[in-house]
Parts: structure tokens; sequence; C-alpha cells
């Protein structure tokens, strides 16, 4: 009876988690199916709010069961990026989502950083040493990721030079740089396209971002296409990273540029691949 009862209590624990543990799995395919359907009614870059706010009504069910669950928080944080992207219009309600998905995003690394035994304020740690106590541990390339892209949008409609007085900058690239040691070819070479785009867009700031540095934009970039060379929003980055700091190369952004707007947006990406041959397309009017 000694050796039975443990194994028995076990096996009542079990039990007793396993609907929470399918209505989770549930939850979880229903959120990935809302957001698969997230083109449904779009005009061309700008998405119907019905398909994306289901999908970020599932995660925020699921994410409020599991608080521990990252695999929801990134997917919550991705339907948001989404939703600011290509359903919102208003500068505004843009900057307050993307305020709400910042503390999202935190609350996951803090999470990833107690996992690891690192305390919860893992901004502390040099990158490497994060990304060396991370490694391990699923979903934290996501988390990572999906911080520097909402941190990133956050410092464009609070304002570059605000955002990089108030230490963006250097938490965009910290968190891209995380990303790149930990998986650099996850959301097609994401870390590096965000780590390009951000030496491409930051101010030069003395005392705030004089590591800021436009050569490496477009290494990263270019490192980011030789990874994932379907991305085409990395592309578009490239050609106004050359247009905006390398006058000299004008020629290959153009060639660029004149290469997106040929493009077919692909099916499963076709309101985000939109939106980027629109914007090559009005970056070269601008020039003309």
């Amino acid at each position: 009876m000694k050796i039975l009862a443990p194994l028995l209590a076990v096996t009542v624990l079990l039990s007793s988690m396993s609907p929470l543990l399918a209505e989770n799995q549930d939850l979880m395919s229903q959120g990935d199916a809302a957001y698969e359907r997230r083109a449904e009614g779009h005009k061309g870059s700008v998405a119907q709010p019905e398909p994306i706010g289901e999908a970020i009504a599932t995660f925020e069910e699921l994410l409020a069961q599991d608080p521990e669950n990252l695999e929801a928080r990134w997917k919550l944080l991705r339907g948001l990026y989404f939703q600011g992207e290509h359903v919102l219009q208003d500068s505004d309600e843009r900057l307050a989502l993307y305020e709400e998905a910042r503390e999202i995003a935190d609350a996951g690394r803090e999470q990833l950083a107690i996992a690891a035994g690192i305390g919860n304020d893992p901004d502390k740690l040099e990158t490497e040493n994060l990304a060396e106590a991370l490694v391990d541990l699923p979903e934290s390339a996501q988390i990572y990721f999906w911080s520097a892209v909402h941190w990133g949008l956050w410092g464009r409609y609070r304002g570059k030079i605000a955002a990089a007085k108030e230490g963006v900058a250097k938490k965009i690239r910290n968190f891209s740089e995380v990303v790149i040691l930990i998986d650099e070819e996850i959301e097609e070479a994401g870390g590096h396209r965000v780590l390009g785009r951000l030496h491409s867009e930051a101010p030069k700031l003395p005392f705030f971002t004089g590591w800021v540095d436009r050569k490496t934009a477009v290494s990263e970039l270019r490192l980011a296409i030789e990874l994932a060379p379907g991305g085409l929003l990395t592309y578009y980055y490239l050609a106004d990273a050359l247009l905006e700091h390398f006058p000299g190369q004008e020629q290959e952004a153009l060639d660029i540029l004149n290469d997106l707007v040929e493009r077919q947006p692909d099916p499963a990406w076709v309101v985000e691949q939109t939106q980027v041959i629109e914007d090559a397309r009005a970056l070269l009017a601008s020039i003309d």
C-alpha cells in the first residue's frame, strides 16, 4: 500500500489535469485557425477586424487560464501586431495597443528569466549570457522577437527621438541580438531584420544611440535576405536603407523596389505582402 498510494495520487492528479489540458489544446487550435483566417475579407493591406479579433480573444482566454503558457503569449503578440498594422488606422489607437503589447512581452521575458534561474530582471544581463541561459527554453526566441517588434512599434508612434532618449533603441538592439543568438532563422531571419531596421531608422544621439551604425543596417539586412530570401519586407527595408544612407547605391535600391512592385503576394501572407508592395510603390513614386 505504501508504494501504491503515491502512484494512485499521481494518477488522480493527472486525471484531474487532463480536462484543463484538453481545453487549452482546443483553445490553441481555435486561435491558430482564426489566425489563419486573418486575411478574410481584406481590402489590399487592410484586414477586417473580426478574424484577427477572434484569434486575439482566444489567445487572451488561453493566457488567462494558463498565464505561464509562452506559446499562447507570443501568438497573442503576433496577433496584436497584425491588428495594429493591418486593422487599426488611428495612430493613438496603435500607440495604446503597442503599449499593452509591451507589457505582455515584458511579462513573458520575466517568466523566461525565472524559469532559467536568473531572477526576474533579464535585461540586466549581457546578451550573450542571457541567450546562453535561455537557449534551451521553448518559445524564448519568439518571445524576444515579438518583444523587439512591439517595443519598436511603440517607439515609432511615441516618437523616435523621445523613444531613443528613453532607452528604447537599446532594448530593441539587445532583444534582437538575443533572438539571433538563440535562433537566427525564426520569422524569416527576424532578429537580423529588426536589428538592421533599427540601425537604419534610429537617430544617432550622443550618450543615447551613438552605437547606431548605418553600415550595420545594410549588412544585417543582407544577412537576413541570405537566410530567408522569401522575406519581402527585408528587401523593402534594404532598399529604404540604401536610399536613405548610401546614395551611391541608389540603383540597387531602385532595382529592388521595381522587383517588389512586380511581385504577386503569397496567398498565405497576402495582407502583409500587399502592404510591402504598396510601400515599395509609394517609395518609388517619392523618388520620381
